[in-house]
């Protein structure tokens, strides 16, 4: 089937693959989504019985913990797989392979000498591939399926997915001939990490249900969650998309910084209200014509309220209106891979025309003032949603989707 004349010069989605504390495919993060169910529990990849507070969003299957091979970076191995899955099912023999890259976004290395040290590769060397520098999955991946187009990892904090993705949909914006593999990969679970955001004050102290811990924008929030998961999609143009593998399209991007502080959001708002506002007018629309948005929603008491005066920026007097959803509830926070996590939950919304439930926002709170979705999913027609991250440093990213109607 061929595209219609308005769908040429674009940007697709035409496959997906991921691994998140609510599964292991596609198929089971939609359902987890559509069921609203939390996939927070007490931590068991590593012991915190020595931290007040022990809970996280590790990777499972069936309920299980997925277990990793000992001396392996998990984030690494996690997106090795999803990458193979997009690969596969992708024809990329239609591409030269100076036309195929692979951008992906992530976190910082972590090497974890315990396992090293207990693991048969501290005999070998083979560590310097496969822990110390967890960037180099980019280069394995690039070797193995012959991506010779180009390739990056990208560190930035929580908006390095969404900056990378975003990087792609520029690439395959400028040269319709060229497929780019994107999307994010990372692990907070660890001593180190997880005692870093616990000195900053930012992980949530809820010392009940652990599934309950991550509280977006609810009255009764207490911090965040740490998780890990990985996502990769492919992106393709409209010259190149096969139209029945087509799951949304890119239609703007756009990165700003509040020049703020380095851990803290700037609570007027202003410079993820800008990165708004450019990624809508480059998808030629208008605020009035998002459906919906899907917030960065750490469940922090900083986020909320800063979040909160960016909507009313690019949206006025509609900003308590529209409706809105963090998807940190139910897995924690993925940090380098949070966004392109995220943007498969906007898939499932525009797919299913319902915005999610925001898991744990139970009590409203009126200095925040947001629609927050809570009870059931919303059923909307769904046509372009807006998708905010933000990140340490004062990083911001804003991604325009818009559903595509065969």
């Amino acid at each position: 089937m061929a595209l219609r004349k308005r769908d040429m010069n674009k940007v697709y989605i035409t496959a997906a693959a991921a691994f998140a504390p609510s599964g292991t495919s596609v198929d089971e993060i939609f359902a987890g989504i559509a069921l609203a169910n939390s996939a927070t529990a007490r931590l068991e990849s590593f012991n915190v019985d020595h931290f007040p507070v022990s809970h996280g969003g590790e990777v499972r299957h069936d309920g299980e913990v997925v277990l990793t091979p000992a001396g392996t970076d998990r984030k690494s191995f996690f997106i090795e797989q999803a990458v193979g899955q997009v690969i596969e099912m992708s024809d990329l023999s239609r591409y030269a392979p100076e036309k195929r890259q692979i951008h992906l976004g992530t976190g910082i290395d972590y090497f974890d000498i315990e396992n090293y040290v207990n693991s048969s590769r501290a005999l070998t060397g083979e560590w310097q591939a496969d822990c110390a520098h967890s960037h180099l999955a980019v280069k394995r991946l690039a070797e193995k399926y012959d991506l010779k187009g180009g390739q990056s990892a990208n560190v930035a904090a929580c908006v390095a997915s969404t900056q990378s993705i975003g990087l792609a949909c520029r690439i395959v914006r400028s040269d319709p001939a060229t497929a780019v593999v994107s999307g994010g990969y990372d692990s907070m679970l660890c001593h180190l990490h997880y005692l870093g955001f616990y000195k900053l004050g930012a992980l949530s102290d809820w010392t009940g249900d652990p599934s309950q811990a991550c509280r977006p924008f609810d009255k009764n929030r207490r911090g965040l969650v740490l998780g890990e998961g990985a996502v990769a999609f492919l992106l393709e143009s409209s010259a190149k998309a096969v139209p029945e593998r087509i799951l949304a399209e890119i239609c703007g991007y756009s990165s700003t910084m509040d020049a703020w502080l380095v851990t803290d959001p700037d609570p007027s708002g202003e410079q993820l209200a800008r990165a708004a506002l450019q990624a809508i007018s480059e998808a030629g629309i208008t605020p009035d014509q998002i459906d919906c948005v899907h917030l960065h929603g750490t469940g922090t008491h900083k986020n909320a309220p800063a979040e909160a005066s960016a909507m009313k920026r690019i949206f006025s007097d509609r900003y308590a209106e529209i409706p809105v959803y963090s998807m940190k509830g139910q897995i924690g926070h993925l940090i380098g891979a949070c966004g392109a996590m995220e943007i498969l939950a906007v898939i499932w919304s525009m797919q299913n025309g319902k915005v999610p439930v925001t898991v744990n926002y139970d009590e409203p709170d009126p200095e925040v003032g947001l629609n927050v979705i809570r009870g059931r999913p919303l059923d909307l027609d769904i046509k372009y949603v807006l998708k905010l991250n933000a990140a340490f440093g004062g990083q911001n990213t804003a991604i325009v989707m818009r559903r595509f109607d065969a």
